[in-house]
């Protein structure tokens, strides 16, 4: 059986992380960084592979600026929508 995974899943991961260098977040317990990641990645177009070829090829195809300037805009808005209204008191 093939693992069917979706490669803007591990984008959007770093680019949290990248993200969380550079702005100070209220709060970065497991759940926000969750929600933020949920948030990011519904608004961005999912990415599937099931082979080495097809993970290599879109990550390749991902690399773009436009989908970079993407993909940090998208962590920014959910971010932003977390630190508003966060899953905990």
């Amino acid at each position: 059986m093939y693992e069917l995974k979706n490669h803007m899943e591990s984008v959007a991961q770093q680019a949290l992380k990248e993200y969380m260098t550079k702005v100070s977040l209220p709060c970065t317990c497991e759940r926000c960084l969750a929600d933020i990641l949920a948030l990011t990645l519904n608004q961005l177009p999912a990415k599937y592979y099931v082979s080495l070829k097809g993970e290599i090829l879109t990550q390749w195809e991902s690399q773009s600026r436009p989908d970079q300037a993407k993909v940090i805009a998208a962590v920014a808005r959910a971010a932003k929508q977390v630190e508003i209204t966060p899953s905990h008191s």
